[in-house]
């Protein structure tokens, strides 16, 4: 067969294929179904329920739909089939494209108290399997050094004037960081970047801190990554739909370094702020400073398993050496690291600083990890 027509047996096959993933999609439909909550009986809900026109893929809506009900914790979508529905004037929407379809809700719920919270489903209409979405975290936008510099520049000293204004009010230190960026978006030629908005529970929600920043796209150029600059500045990444941009994600992970930001206090009393980043090779390359001088020590090194140790120097010459230990092993000292996934694969941070000659051991009292990958 002639390279002529080879490629034209693949144009049609790949136009084929797009053309039974758009017919297949427009089989699935995502209608609304109103159900009123058995508490007060008073406030109406609209919750998804996926179709199937053609009744071709009866298994795999079925399959979709019984995942709706387990997160909405019923059995079935009649109203007269319910002996319990807890949730409060849920809104819901969808977005289906080629075979992937995007279900959102938001609305409350009545459990010890009316909550309000909000969630969305991704599932492939191939196998009706729910799908993990692969994040982009906001410090991957930027590079080893850049993000540091950005939060100075541009977000803590705002956000820890809303975290005393917060303290003050609620009477308890919040749960959330000043490091907590949720959401990321590009509005009118600025980066807008907001705090996540659960730090406090439900009797002193009303003082949580609300913090949101504006800044002009011009100006974080200089602290980007090469890919926050393709995401927020090279492309229409971040104009896509949420399908476009899902796909897109699961390309844009390899190009993100493994990058690690800490946070914490050596011997409870000296804060600090490091960066590193941990190579194919596992070795280690970064800095660190106290946070009341920003002045920039060099860390060099290598992870092994459990463990990361570092050497930094400063003026050409070593001033001491880090050990971190990032572990199954429950610490009641370590900053526990949640994996969302699987509980058990759950960690806790802990670390310790030498001296030059090893004889002056600190210990480090960690409050906030950010990573790009999962360590």
């Amino acid at each position: 067969m002639g390279p002529i027509k080879l490629k034209m047996k693949l144009k049609l096959l790949l136009l084929f294929l797009l053309n039974a993933s758009f017919v297949f999609s427009q089989q699935i439909i995502v209608e609304k179904v109103k159900l009123i909550e058995t508490i007060d009986s008073q406030f109406v809900s609209e919750i998804p329920r996926v179709k199937d026109l053609n009744n071709k893929n009866s298994k795999i809506v079925e399959k979709i739909n019984a995942e709706i009900l387990d997160r909405f914790m019923i059995n079935s979508f009649n109203q007269s089939g319910l002996d319990e529905f807890r949730w409060h004037e849920v809104e819901c929407g969808s977005e289906l494209k080629g075979d992937i379809l995007y279900i959102w809700f938001k609305g409350g719920y009545y459990g010890p108290y009316l909550s309000y919270g909000e969630d969305d489903f991704y599932f492939s209409l191939k196998t009706g399997e729910l799908l993990k979405l692969t994040e982009i975290p906001f410090q991957s936008l930027f590079s080893l050094s850049g993000y540091l510099d950005f939060l100075n520049k541009y977000w803590l000293d705002g956000v820890k004037k809303e975290f005393a204004t917060a303290i003050k009010c609620a009477e308890l230190e919040p749960y959330c960081s000043y490091y907590d960026i949720y959401s990321y978006a590009v509005e009118k030629d600025k980066l807008v970047i907001d705090l996540i908005d659960d730090c406090y529970p439900h009797v002193v929600m009303a003082c949580s801190p609300n913090y949101r920043k504006s800044i002009k796209l011009d100006s974080i150029k200089p602290f980007l990554s090469d890919l926050g600059r393709y995401m927020l500045i090279e492309s229409n990444y971040m104009s896509k739909s949420i399908i476009e941009k899902f796909n897109e994600n699961i390309l844009l992970k390899p190009r993100m370094p493994n990058n690690l930001f800490f946070f914490g206090k050596i011997d409870n009393k000296y804060a600090f702020s490091m960066a590193i980043n941990i190579d194919s090779t596992k070795k280690v390359t970064g800095y660190y400073y106290y946070d009341n001088k920003r002045e920039k020590i060099s860390l060099k090194g290598q992870s092994f398993n459990e463990t990361i140790t570092l050497v930094e120097t400063h003026s050409q010459k070593t001033t001491g050496f880090f050990e971190l230990m990032i572990s199954k092993n429950h610490d009641a000292d370590g900053l526990f690291i949640y994996d969302d996934e699987n509980d058990y694969n759950s960690k806790y941070l802990t670390g310790k600083w030498f001296s030059t000659d090893k004889k002056k051991v600190l210990n480090i009292k960690f409050t906030e990890l950010k990573t790009n990958h999962k360590y």
